[in-house]
């Protein structure tokens, strides 16, 4: 059995190896007979294609090596050939040959100059080693004769270029010195084009400061026109020898690459563009449309039921912000580079910064919004904001501007007067009227029948109060202390902004009037050296003598002189 075994595997490996060989036998057969058939087919066109290079024929060329025609192939060797004679020197070891399947190459570094095979050999009756060297010998007589003409071209030309950059720099320093000349003596036509262009606001005896900052100019644009030159004199030199031609090449690629994808960018946007420029047109049209009617809204031309004239203007601004933001919407995916990366974390590190950094801003947006619609003030209103009190004069979003008594402008954050308390005088006063209070103190020695005559009396002399039915000026007890009684006194007025001056009249006319009645008025903080039996009450005729002026000897008497003084004529009297 193991013997069978055997048998049957030496036979297969047997008949495995006679068909391969076999097979490599009918395909070198086959290849044989290729060969032998074009070769046998060529042999008698006699048809020879030179490789002809400025009027000079190189070589000939004797068969295809591909699928192009004789003609093409004659056409790409010329090409060749060409590119060998644009390198500046010529080495004949660099010179060598090469076999390549069925043919043998000729080639120059990692140039192909040209390739030939059998038929070649059959047509010129040599040997593979003979048209070698014939063709190598060939190629070494044309590039020795042509090769050295051209370098001495390129030679004559790069001192050519010498020779126009040594002239246009002269020629741009002869024109900056002469520049620089004229500015300085032309002095005053440069102080005059300065102050026209309002660039600097000098004075005539400045003139010189004008001209030496126009002087610095045309220096730096001197040196910036001859850096010009230098950048693009070097690259065209270099560009004229073979192995200083990629340095050229890229030295003029770093200027016009980006300035030729720049031009490429701004004809690929024009279409975004056009998008952009007709939604801002139709925009802006909308928009004068939004502020047209809310200007008529404002004057009173259009109304609308429980929409008041102050309101036209912030709600009109809230409107354009909601429809410039829903503009942004619109054109941020036509900008461009919308789509990149880095725009996008640009973006998100802006808004990060804005919602960090303006808390307290949109605070007081909102606050003003909902300040708006709630109507606690408006200009021209007396408000007490804690304790601020004044006028409003401007009030926006953001906050709120009050002129005080002393003309003393105060900007108070609207965030400030929503979280907290505000008063406002005037609507009050023009609702229900204003009512204007003073309090003071009175002894009990005195009937509080007098003391309520009195205060009405004071407040019948004030301008600026009401006195009509239903609001008339009232008296209230205040409290009932240890030493005296605290009165009060009310008034109406309609004048909320003249409050203080009313208020002030009206303590003037209480004085006045206790005064005359010979009541004194008490205080938790009044102090007087007395024995009890004079009254505190300034003497009419005192209070007429006319203050001592600059210059006179006489000093004004303390009070309590007075006082002992008006006790001991009192003695003298009884």
């Amino acid at each position: 059995m193991t013997r069978f075994i055997c048998i049957v595997i030496i036979s297969v490996i047997y008949y495995a190896v006679n068909a391969q060989k076999s097979e490599t036998d009918s395909l070198s057969k086959l290849h044989y007979k290729r060969t032998v058939y074009l070769i046998d087919s060529l042999k008698n066109e006699h048809r020879v294609y030179p490789v002809i290079v400025n009027n000079d024929t190189v070589f000939n060329i004797y068969e295809k090596v591909s699928s192009n025609s004789m003609s093409e192939r004659a056409l790409l060797c010329q090409q060749r050939v060409k590119q060998l004679l644009e390198r500046d020197f010529f080495y004949r070891d660099s010179l060598k040959h090469e076999d390549s399947l069925d043919f043998i190459l000729i080639k120059y570094a990692d140039l192909t100059i040209t390739e030939f095979g059998a038929i070649t050999t059959q047509k010129l009756r040599s040997s593979n080693s003979q048209v070698t060297k014939a063709y190598k010998r060939k190629i070494i007589t044309y590039l020795k004769k042509e090769q050295a003409q051209l370098l001495l071209n390129k030679t004559y030309k790069a001192l050519i270029y010498i020779g126009l950059f040594i002239v246009l720099f002269i020629t741009i320093r002869f024109i900056f010195s002469f520049l620089r000349k004229l500015i300085a003596k032309n002095d005053n036509l440069i102080y005059r084009f300065t102050h026209l262009l309002k660039i600097y606001q000098l004075k005539e005896e400045d003139k010189e400061r004008a001209v030496n900052t126009v002087l610095k100019i045309s220096k730096w644009l001197h040196i910036l026109t001859v850096g010009l030159l230098i950048y693009f004199m070097l690259p065209a030199m270099l560009r004229i020898f073979y192995y200083t031609k990629s340095v050229g090449d890229k030295l003029i690629s770093y200027f016009l690459n980006p300035f030729i994808e720049f031009l490429h960018s701004i004809i690929a946007y024009l279409p975004s563009l056009i998008k952009i420029i007709i939604t801002i047109i139709i925009f802006r049209i909308f928009m004068k449309l939004v502020s047209f009617f809310f200007n008529e809204l404002k004057d009173g031309n259009i109304k609308l039921s429980g929409f008041y004239k102050e309101w036209a203007t912030p709600t009109g601004n809230i409107i354009k912000f909601l429809l410039y933001a829903f503009l942004l919407t619109i054109l941020f995916p036509l900008l461009p580079g919308a789509d990149s990366q880095t725009f996008k974390g640009v973006t998100v590190f802006l808004g990060l910064l804005i919602s960090l950094g303006s808390t307290s801003v949109i605070a007081n947006g909102l606050s003003g919004i909902i300040m708006t619609y709630m109507r606690p003030f408006k200009i021209g209103d007396r408000i007490e904001v804690d304790t601020v009190t004044g006028i409003v004069v401007q009030k926006n979003l953001l906050i709120t501007r009050v002129r005080t008594p002393k003309n003393v402008i105060v900007t108070i954050p609207n965030s400030k007067i929503l979280s907290g308390h505000s008063q406002n005088y005037t609507t009050a006063a023009e609702r229900s009227n204003l009512i204007i209070h003073s309090t003071i103190t009175i002894g009990y020695d005195v009937d509080w029948r007098t003391v309520h005559q009195l205060l009405l009396q004071a407040a019948k002399n004030t301008d600026g109060l009401i006195e009509q039915i239903g609001k008339e000026t009232f008296v209230l007890q205040k409290s009932l202390d240890d030493y005296y009684v605290a009165y009060e006194v009310n008034a109406y007025t309609a004048k909320a902004d003249k409050y203080i001056i009313i208020q002030s009249e009206l303590h003037k006319n209480i004085l006045e009037e206790f005064n005359k009645a010979g009541v004194e008025i008490m205080s938790p903080h009044y102090r007087a050296n007395r024995d009890g039996e004079a009254i505190a009450i300034p003497d009419k005729s005192q209070s007429e003598t006319p203050l001592p002026t600059a210059g006179n000897d006489e000093k004004p008497m303390d009070i309590n002189e007075k006082i002992n003084k008006k006790a001991e004529e009192q003695d003298k009297e009884a």
